[in-house]
């Protein structure tokens, strides 16, 4: 016990040293100091082989805030790849729902030019569950939270086995991937619908892309407005950027091909 409470107390101050380090080096408008460059780089690879262990939302934090930096390329793609990493290697989707929250956020509250490859990390998400599973996964995970309070001990037992062999938790993962998919849908449904033309301009593509990769797991509701929102956008086809145009077709069939199958079409 002493020698795990010790590994905490210096894992924890070593995150602090990066995390100075980057704050003291890297001053508003000018590029990051070498030391400074370091330390969030350091806390990019921590966050790759260390996204399970203690103070992980301290790094995603950090992480996730200089995925749009402005100052320096090199740390913005070394930022943009750790979180490509969770996305792509959360088996439990637990870590994967906390970034994707972060990121949406961050695009939400910036002002100014937001980089397309911010978007494009969604991409990276292996999402399967249909958001209408969201409800049936929430409810699953109450019957199972109760049961598992009426015998106790036996939980502990089976979370330290579950842990020790590396399963996924099903109920879980659908609960994970479900609210995913909500956090990133609705970041593109910002992107299509904003009133500021050049940040719409620059991220369309990007946003279009990921909705043409997962258009077949939202829900009816969600296909009527996204397929009214592709015939806005198209209306106006020559003023938006080839990929997008054809990425707006793309979105539109997938659709139509998922979730759009129960919609009654006038083909005429």
């Amino acid at each position: 016990w002493d020698y795990e409470r010790a590994l905490l107390t210096f894992y924890q101050q070593y995150l602090q040293v990066l995390e100075k380090s980057w704050a003291n080096g890297s001053p508003k408008g000018q590029p990051p100091s070498r030391l400074a460059m370091t330390g969030i780089l350091s806390l990019c690879e921590l966050l790759k082989s260390a996204y399970h262990f203690n103070f992980r939302s301290n790094i995603l934090n950090m992480v996730v805030r200089q995925m749009n930096n402005r100052e320096c390329d090199q740390v913005s793609d070394a930022c943009c790849k750790a979180v490509e990493f969770i996305f792509e290697n959360d088996t439990q989707g637990e870590v994967a729902m906390e970034a994707s929250r972060l990121v949406a956020k961050l695009i939400k509250d910036y002002k100014g030019i937001m980089r397309p490859q911010v978007v494009q990390t969604f991409i990276k998400l292996p999402l399967r569950v249909h958001i209408d599973e969201a409800q049936a996964a929430k409810i699953a995970a109450e019957a199972n939270k109760k049961k598992r309070k009426r015998d106790k001990e036996l939980a502990e037992i089976e979370d330290e086995l579950k842990e020790g062999s590396g399963s996924v938790d099903k109920i879980l993962l659908a609960r994970c991937q479900s609210e995913t998919l909500q956090s990133v849908i609705l970041t593109y449904f910002r992107i299509l619908k904003s009133t500021d033309l050049s940040t719409r301009k620059i991220l369309l593509p990007s946003a279009l892309e990921g909705l043409a990769k997962f258009a077949h797991l939202i829900n009816m509701d969600t296909v009527v407005d996204l397929l009214d929102v592709l015939k806005q956008l198209l209306l106006n086809v020559d003023e938006l950027p080839l990929e997008a145009a054809l990425n707006c077709v793309l979105t539109a069939f997938q659709t139509l091909q998922g979730p759009g199958k129960e919609l009654q079409i006038d083909v005429k």
